[in-house]
């Protein structure tokens, strides 16, 4: 597993979790994991994490 680096959106590594209590990595290109969602598709497509 490849973690992006700070500030880049590379598919395929994965990243932390934009909340600050989070600690989980989810793939490139989302920014938050399935718990910490804001956006409309919540529903629609699950986001999957890994635990640090």
């Amino acid at each position: 597993m490849q973690i992006t680096p700070k500030n880049t959106n590379i598919p395929g590594n994965y990243r932390k979790c934009e909340d600050e209590n989070c600690q989980r990595l989810i793939p490139c290109p989302h920014v938050r994991c399935q718990d910490h969602r804001t956006d409309m598709a919540v529903k629609d497509w699950i986001v999957k994490h890994v635990e640090q």
